[in-house]
């Protein structure tokens, strides 16, 4: 009784920390392709796409990987605010990074299945892995990161 009841409890937390968001894919009438988090009107648009995408809410989980990246590595959306905010702290304290947005590239998607990452952003320094961002967690596994 005891290890079920705690099973569905550490259950019930980790879904917890995952959102669903709705993201809306548009295809405009002359071909360009936009992300949006609101469901645009039928008339203004040319073809609209509902993505279910996870995205990571909650304190940084951070861990090791195998392997070891050489730089800093995000893997990211257009439409992921927290991915901006990565992005932007890592730009303002000229932190060179690497970007792979998981809606352009196949290999970014195949990279999120690898590291079994429940949401984005994703990033790698050395051989630290963090889902989701806070500055603090990020200078902390920098310098804790092995790297080459």
């Amino acid at each position: 009784m005891y290890k079920r009841l705690t099973f569905f409890l550490l259950i019930f937390a980790i879904v917890s920390f995952h959102t669903q968001a709705d993201i809306f894919k548009v295809i405009g009438p002359d071909g360009k392709v936009s992300y949006t988090d609101t469901e645009p009107k039928a008339a203004s648009t040319g073809k609209t796409e509902r993505l279910k995408i996870q995205t990571y809410s909650g304190a940084p989980a951070v861990s090791s990987i195998n392997g070891m990246a050489k730089r800093v590595t995000i893997f990211s959306a257009q439409w992921c605010g927290v991915c901006r905010e990565a992005k932007s702290y890592m730009k303002t304290h000229n932190i060179a990074f690497e970007e792979w947005d998981i809606d352009k590239s196949e290999y970014a998607k195949s990279k999120l299945n690898e590291f079994k990452a429940s949401g984005i952003p994703v990033i790698l320094v050395g051989n630290q892995k963090m889902i989701g961002f806070s500055p603090e967690a990020f200078e902390a596994m920098r310098k804790t990161a092995r790297t080459f």
